[in-house]
C-alpha cells in the first residue's frame, strides 16, 4: 500500500447521514518542531494522490511536510465502491466540499499539524482549497486554487448534468446496482467530457499532436479521456460529480449562502490561477471572486489547453504553478 488510512468513525455529513469514513493520504518529509511547515495538496476529479503529487514535481520542497489527501468518493478514501451496506454503491451519501475539508482538518489535527504554509489543488482540488481558506483562516497561511472556484457556476453545473446524463443513459447502469461496469455509459461520459476539458483553440490547432501522448486525431483525444475515466467505478464518478455540483463555500450555517461574506473571510494570501481558455472555471468568474477576497491576486494561465492547463501536464501551466508555489512559500 502506497498510502495511509485515517479513520473517522461516526462522521455526520452536512445532509445528516452518519457513517464511518476513511481518508486515504500520503505524506513526504517531516513536520517541523513548530508544527508549521505543512503543505497540503488536494486531489482533482477522478484523480488520486499520486497524480496530485505531479503538481509538485521538480520542486525542492525537502524543508516541508507534504500531505496529499484523497477526496471522498475517489476510490481510495471512502467511496460508493468501497463502503459496506447500507451505504454501498448508489446509497453512498452525497459528500460536500465542506464535508471533505472537515475530514481533512481532523486528519491534520491527528498528524499534529498546527499551521499550514500552503493549501493547494487543481480543479476540484481548487474547490477544496477555497473551502480551507474560508473555514480555517487562522490556520492557513496561503492558498493556491488552480482552475477552480469558490462556488460552481450555473453553466458548469449544467455541463456536469450533461456528462451525468450520458452515463445514466446506459441501461446496464441499473440505477447504480450494476454487476459489471456500464461500459457504454462510461464511454459516452468520456466523449462528452473530452469536448469540454480542452479548449476550442486546442482542437482547432490540433495541439493534441504535440502533447507527447500519441494523439493524432480528435478520436484519439476522445479515447484518451474514455480510458482516463474507465479506470474508476461509475458510482464513484457520480459521487465526486455530486460533490462538484454542490460546491459552494457559503453553503453552511456560518455564511448561510452569502458568498461575498465567505470570500471576504479568506484572509490567507491567495494566488488564484484560472486558465484563460478554461470552459469550466472562467477568468471572469475568478475575477469576481478575487475582487471580494482581501489578500488575493488573479494570475491566469495563458494556455490553449483549457482546463487541462492546470493539471501539471502542460509545460506553460506547470511553470506558472511552480512560480506561484515558490512565491507563496517564500513569504
Amino acid at each position: 500500500m502506497d498510502h495511509e488510512i485515517f479513520e473517522l468513525p461516526g462522521f455526520t455529513t452536512q445532509a445528516g447521514a452518519t457513517l464511518d469514513l476513511k481518508l486515504a493520504y500520503k505524506t513526504h518529509g517531516r513536520l517541523s518542531p513548530g508544527r508549521d511547515n505543512a503543505v497540503v495538496v488536494l486531489t482533482s476529479y477522478s484523480a488520486q494522490h499520486d497524480e496530485a503529487a505531479g503538481l509538485l514535481a521538480g520542486l525542492d520542497l525537502s524543508d516541508y511536510y507534504i500531505v496529499l489527501i484523497n477526496m471522498l468518493s475517489n476510490g481510495l478514501s471512502s467511496s460508493p465502491s468501497n463502503t459496506l451496506p447500507p451505504f454501498n454503491g448508489p446509497r453512498f451519501p452525497g459528500m460536500t466540499i465542506h464535508d471533505n475539508v472537515l475530514c481533512q482538518h481532523r486528519l491534520l489535527e491527528a498528524l499534529g499539524v498546527e499551521r499550514l504554509r500552503l493549501v493547494m489543488g487543481y480543479s476540484m482540488g481548487g474547490l477544496q482549497t477555497f473551502e480551507w481558506g474560508c473555514q480555517y483562516p487562522d490556520m492557513v497561511n496561503a492558498i493556491l486554487p488552480i482552475c477552480g472556484a469558490a462556488r460552481v457556476s450555473p453553466h458548469n453545473y449544467l455541463f456536469l448534468d450533461g456528462v451525468k446524463a450520458a452515463l445514466l443513459a446506459d441501461k446496464s447502469f441499473a440505477g447504480g446496482d450494476y454487476t459489471e461496469p456500464p461500459i457504454d455509459g462510461l464511454r459516452a461520459f468520456g466523449r462528452v467530457y473530452a469536448g469540454w476539458v480542452f479548449s476550442q483553440t486546442f482542437f482547432r490547432n490540433e495541439a493534441y499532436k504535440a502533447m507527447g501522448l500519441g494523439l493524432d486525431s480528435i478520436e484519439d483525444v476522445v479515447g484518451f479521456m474514455q480510458s482516463y475515466f474507465m479506470r474508476r467505478d461509475a458510482n464513484d464518478l457520480l459521487g465526486m460529480l455530486w460533490t462538484w455540483q454542490h460546491a459552494d463555500i457559503s453553503a453552511n450555517d456560518r455564511f448561510d449562502g452569502n458568498l461575498k461574506a465567505a470570500l471576504a473571510s479568506i484572509s490567507a494570501r491567495a494566488i488564484v490561477m484560472p486558465c484563460n481558455n478554461d470552459l469550466y472555471f472562467t477568468v471572469a468568474d475568478s475575477t469576481s471572486e478575487v475582487n471580494t477576497m482581501p489578500n488575493a491576486e488573479l494570475r491566469p494561465i495563458d494556455s490553449i489547453l483549457g482546463h487541462v492547463a492546470g493539471s501539471g501536464m502542460d509545460p506553460v501551466g506547470k511553470a506558472a504553478i511552480d512560480q506561484a508555489i515558490l512565491e507563496l512559500l517564500a513569504q
